[in-house]
């Protein structure tokens, strides 16, 4: 009796059996990015979390009538930290903020949420593309990837992104299986929407959007279907708006520089990096296997949208090829793109596996086998998250903050550019380079007087921040300019603070 419950309700389809597991699966993955919510985002990319929430703060502060003579200013102040994307994500944050007060974890909760909400779309599409089986590991793949997990929290668009390209993505293969304009609205409003948050999704979407185009509908066919032209209208309407208009107002001023360095095509080191990024980022045995589900799908059906995918996600890399070694979060989108193209193999493993193996324990083992694969992965990723407490970085910023007078003019050598420093100490500066700094400034071909560079950086300004010895003693040339013209006005073993208004005297 027990043998038959099992087989019944676990093997047998059931109308609420794929509803429950996806379920499930969403609230595990949403409870897993929840663990150590309150801890302050260090953990990844601090620098871009920084940034986004110092953003927000200042949005918030606009709203707030009765704080501390001078706080309200100074956060608003710091948080004109320039326009990277347009703000969606800090704006929903700071609206919250007027609800709850100020706690930053608050963009967190958003982020994960998002990302969750994204692998409802993905666990649709491949079950379409698919299996019911088959999205059920590649939901599983894209919810408990531990670097997934990670990256999907954090104070940044990229999560929101994700998720909208993976709805694009879903609603762009509806439509190429049923051709109605319920699905073409869909896919030019997610896409254009992901484009909008970040436009670097342009890569992932377009992509997508040309391999069903010229693989599976074919171009004649296309060129003269208004629906194609309203996806493609919808798709770059947004961006196009907010793109001339920060051009106009000066707002995306500069966004383009330090980007494109095509020199390191030639670079062997280059594509062994990204190997290194894309298999923490996903696994190699995932991406590989993907790479072969491409060849596994069907030539007119599935291959044209998974191969689109994969070469929008190399032409992305290709672009920014800089970027692409240095930013790891640059390559969260090949998360659900291996995910994807997982399916047409898990498929033909499954069908294999089922037909040469009927009874009952060799299917319990596969369920075992998937769960004991969840729950190393999530054991992972919590272990990555209780392996560091950044909450002693509030008191020590803050420390500096008040030693400084947080109304100084400050140039650093600080961690994430002054970012911490503006957050928690709330106190501006600006930032001296890093020594990658200076390797980008020669790789792009600048001729970079760092003497000069110095004097120009520090003129009128009170003091010189050192909180990265290691970086200061990679500079030898400006740790000799420091100790041996300016005065120390406080220094402890964790950081040393240069009075530049009294120099020293030869």
């Amino acid at each position: 009796m027990k043998n038959f419950l099992v087989k019944k309700i676990i093997f047998r389809e059931r109308p609420w059996m794929w509803p429950a597991a996806l379920a499930l699966m969403l609230l595990a993955g949403f409870t897993l990015r929840m663990y150590d919510l309150t801890d302050p985002p260090l953990d990844f990319a601090p620098t871009r979390q920084l940034f986004s929430a110092i953003k927000a703060r200042g949005m918030y502060y606009q709203y707030v009538t009765d704080a501390p003579e001078g706080k309200r200013e100074l956060a608003i102040a710091l948080g004109d930290t320039g326009t990277i994307e347009p703000p969606v994500l800090e704006t929903i944050v700071a609206q919250t903020y007027r609800l709850t007060g100020e706690h930053i974890w608050i963009a967190r909760i958003y982020s994960s949420f998002f990302w969750v909400v994204g692998g409802l779309a993905l666990f649709l599409l491949i079950r379409e593309l698919a299996s019911s089986g088959a999205a059920i590991i590649g939901t599983l793949v894209y919810l408990f990837a531990p670097y997934g997990v990670i990256a999907s929290r954090a104070f940044q668009p990229d999560p929101l992104m994700v998720a909208l390209i993976v709805f694009a993505i879903w609603a762009l293969f509806r439509w190429q299986n049923t051709s109605k304009w319920k699905w073409a609205l869909l896919f030019g409003l997610f896409g254009g929407l992901a484009l909008l948050v970040k436009n670097l999704s342009v890569f992932i979407v377009v992509g997508g959007f040309a391999g069903v185009i010229l693989g599976s509908r074919g171009l004649k066919r296309s060129i003269r279907d208004p629906q194609v032209w309203v996806m493609g209208g919808l798709l770059v309407l947004p961006t196009a708006v907010y793109t001339i208009y920060g051009m106009v107002t000066g707002l995306l001023e500069g966004q383009l520089a330090l980007r494109f360095f095509p020199k390191m095509w030639l670079e062997p080191a280059f594509y062994f990096s990204w190997q290194n990024l894309m298999s923490s980022a996903v696994g190699f045995g995932v991406w590989t296997l993907g790479v072969v589900g491409v060849f596994l799908a069907e030539a007119r059906r599935e291959r044209p949208l998974l191969l689109g995918l994969w070469l929008g996600y190399i032409a992305f890399g290709m672009t920014f090829p800089y970027h692409f070694t240095t930013h790891d979060y640059y390559h969260l989108s090949v998360i659900p793109i291996a995910a994807l193209s997982l399916a047409p193999a898990v498929k033909v493993i499954f069908e294999r596996f089922f037909q040469h193996n009927p009874g009952l324990f060799p299917r319990l083992v596969l369920v075992v086998l998937v769960l004991f694969g969840v729950a190393v992965q999530s054991w992972y990723a919590r272990a990555r998250l209780a392996s560091a407490d950044y909450r002693n970085e509030a008191p020590f910023w803050e420390e500096i903050g008040d030693k400084l007078g947080h109304n100084a003019t400050v140039i650093g050598l600080t961690q994430d550019y002054g970012y911490r420093l503006a957050y928690w100490g709330w106190q501006n500066s600006s930032a001296w380079f890093t020594s990658a700094d200076i390797q980008v400034r020669y790789l792009a071909g600048q001729d970079l007087d760092i003497r000069q560079k110095f004097a120009d950086d520090t003129a009128g300004k009170q003091y010189f921040l050192v909180t990265m010895f290691g970086e200061l003693n990679n500079q030898p040339v400006i740790k000799e300019l420091l100790y041996s013209n300016y005065p120390v006005y406080a220094e402890t073993d964790e950081y040393v603070i240069f009075d530049l208004q009294h120099p020293v005297l030869p």
